[in-house]
This record gives C-alpha cells, structure tokens and sequence, in this order.
C-alpha cells in the first residue's frame, strides 16, 4: 500500500512538471510567432504645402519616402527608398479633403526589422471611418485593400467619441497568409476595434490619369530647375571663398510656398594683418528667383571690437538684417528692413535705422536715427550698399 503511493505521487508530480513545460512552450511560440507577423505604428515626419493647383505631402521614415500631390480630386504617389524610385507617379486612394488641418486619418505601419510597411490613408465615408490600404517593402508598392469597421463593432465606441479616440489610439497588423488583420486599440486599449475587408473604389484609367501625371511632371521640373539654379549660385560663391554662416526659412511672398533667406562669408586668412576682413553676400531666394547682394553687411575687419553681422529678423514681407561694428571709442548698430513686393516680385528697402553709440572721458552718448523711402527714395535688394545709405538718408 505504501509503495502504491509513492508511486501514484511520482506520476503525479511528473504529470504536473511536464504540464508546466508544455504551456511554456506553447506560449513562447506563440510570442514569437506575434513578434514576426505584427505590424505596429511608427512616428513619421511630414511635409504639406500648397503650390497653386498642385498641392503636396511629403512622408518620411528612415530611409522611406512617400510623395504625394493632390490635384483636384486626384492623388498620385512616388514611393522613394534610399534616395531611388521604387513606384513612380501612380494614382492612390485617398480622401484628403480636410488636410493640412487633419492628418490623423493617416499611418504608417511596419514590422519589427522595418523591411515591410503599410500605408493605412482615409477612405471615402460619410459616417464611421474607414481606410484604404497599400503594402510595400524596399522593391515594391502596391495596393492592398479597403477596411471597415465590423458591424458587431461598431458600438464599442460611441461615434462623438471615436473622432478624439482616433487621434490618440493605435493600429495594429497581423500578417495571415496573403491577407493583413487590421484592429484599432483606444488610448486605455480597453476597446478594440477589428476590421473587415469593403469594396474598394476604381481608379482612372490610364488616358485619363496622364494629364494629371504630366501637371505633376511639369511642376518636378520646374522645382529642379529652380534648385539647380540656386545650386549652381552656391558652388560658385563657394568657389571664391564663401560658405553659408546663416539661414532662415520664411513666406516673404505669402504663396505657403518656403522661401529663404541666407548669409555667406569669408573667413580670415591663417595669418591675419590688421586690413585683413571677411565679405558677406545675402541671398534671398523667393519661388525660384534668386536676389543677393555683396554690400549689405558690411566688412568685418579684424580689429572690430564687436560681433559684426548677428541675425535676420522675419515678419510677414519683410525681413530685417541686423548687424554691430565697432571701432575705438565708437559702436553703431544698423538695422536693414527690406520689402518683398508681390505687384513686382522684387524686394526694396523699407527702412533703414542706425544706433551710435560713443564713448570719450567715461561718458556714453546715444544717438538714433531712422530712415524711411521718403529720406532715400527707392532702393532695390541688389543696389543696396551699406558704405553709401547713409549719405543718401541725409541728403
């Protein structure tokens, strides 16, 4: 009778033990299979801004680029991997009536090694939201299908509060065969929404689409021209000395369109000698029309006891170009305002302000004046020159 139950414990104990290592198995296999075929956001970067009829939204992740330009209601789509076309311009599914103000509608997933992705984009809907989908990896783009809301769903989260809900909650992907299985977790994750696959909408045909890829076309080029012109104007100051110590980006002709304004200079030689200074060309680049001008910030000698050029302010249209020069007892401050002028698109100067400050027997005297077009008339970006204004403000 007692050997009977030891033995009887000893099977037990056994059975309980194997038991354990077989549930642990289980588990990390499934784990492991969840990790692979899982799908999960990122945080990309993004670009918007309207160029006349053709606006665009530019994506990015790592080494991913996804170009979108939306005229009327057509989208198209280049999809950039590692600086190379993987899919030129193409037409995609994309409801994008609320952007700039909304990109929520928009996400990007991928899985853990960052090899496969997929494009989740706003579908076309009057009620709950629903999705348009595209898969791609570094060789290939291509769509994978629309989402909604199952039915049995669709009360989990009430309408009035899904819209907040978006924003801040997450998707997810499981990758099953061929097929991906979408849901959608609140910001608690208390709430999980799964998807099924709808009915996806058609596309144009390919005669129809070519006239929106040829605005696209047109546009690219013209962007490359103007960037190769700027281009070309940089390599060429830079082969005489100059390098660029200052960049802002504005909207100086109000189009949303980024313009920018840049300072270049020289440096000292290695063995500098009291006549030694360095020079400074600004240049202002304003939809592709390049102004500069080498007299604006004025030399910076070597014995100058203060900073030189420091900074350009931007408000609007105008621009100012602040700088501080200072030799022996005296100091001056000037501050440069210029005008872009839409009716002509060129830039003039607005106003012209001096501060001097002077120093003699432990007594500083202030002095301050401000110049207008009706003290120096009209001066333009380029014929402006800091040696002269002066003379021209008081004659």
């Amino acid at each position: 009778m007692e050997k009977f139950k030891l033995v009887l414990l000893f099977v037990l104990a056994f059975g309980i033990l194997n038991c354990k290592h077989v549930d642990n198995s289980t588990e990390s296999t499934k784990t492991e299979a969840n990790n692979q075929g899982a799908y999960r956001e990122v945080v990309f970067t993004k670009n918007y801004k309207s160029n006349g009829d053709v606006s665009e939204l530019n994506i990015g992740y790592k080494n991913y680029l996804l170009q979108f330009r939306f005229i009327e209601d057509v989208t198209l789509l280049q999809f950039i991997v590692d600086n190379k076309i993987v899919s030129n311009w193409r037409q995609v599914l994309f409801n994008f009536q609320y952007l700039p103000e909304n990109y929520d509608g928009i996400r990007l997933l991928f899985n853990k090694n960052d090899s496969e992705g997929i494009l989740l984009l706003p579908g076309y809907t009057e009620e709950y939201p629903n999705l348009i989908s595209y898969k791609f990896d570094t060789s290939h783009f291509s769509y994978s299908g629309n989402f909604d809301i199952k039915s049995s769903d669709l009360n989990k989260i009430p309408l009035e509060k899904l819209v907040k809900e978006w924003k801040k909650g997450s998707f997810e992907a499981i990758k099953k065969e061929n097929e991906y299985v979408l849901t959608f977790s609140d910001d608690s994750r208390q709430n999980i929404l799964n998807f099924e696959n709808s009915q996806s909408h058609d596309l144009l045909s390919a005669a129809d689409l070519k006239s929106y890829i040829d605005k696209v076309l047109l546009l690219e080029n013209s962007d490359l021209q103007v960037n190769s012109g700027f281009a070309e104007f940089k390599k060429n100051i830079e082969k005489q000395g100059f390098k660029s110590v200052f960049e802002r980006e504005c909207d100086l002709n109000q189009d949303n369109d980024q313009d920018k304004i840049t300072v270049y200079s020289t440096d000292f030689p290695e063995n500098i000698g009291p006549n030694d200074y360095k020079e400074f060309i600004v240049s202002v680049l304003i939809s592709g029309k390049i102004f500069k001008n080498k007299n604006i910030v004025s030399k910076y000698y070597a014995d100058n006891v203060a900073a030189g050029f420091s900074d350009v302010k931007v408000k609007d249209s105008f621009f100012t170009i602040e700088q501080v020069n200072g030799l022996g007892n005296g100091m001056v401050q000037e501050y440069t305002t210029f005008k872009y002028q839409k009716e002509t698109n060129g830039i003039i100067l607005h106003k012209y302000s001096r501060i001097e400050n002077e120093r003699s027997d432990g007594d500083e005297k202030e002095k301050i004046y401000t110049y207008t077009n009706k003290n120096f008339g009209t001066i333009s970006f380029e014929d402006y020159n800091s040696e002269t204004i002066l003379e021209k403000c008081r004659k």
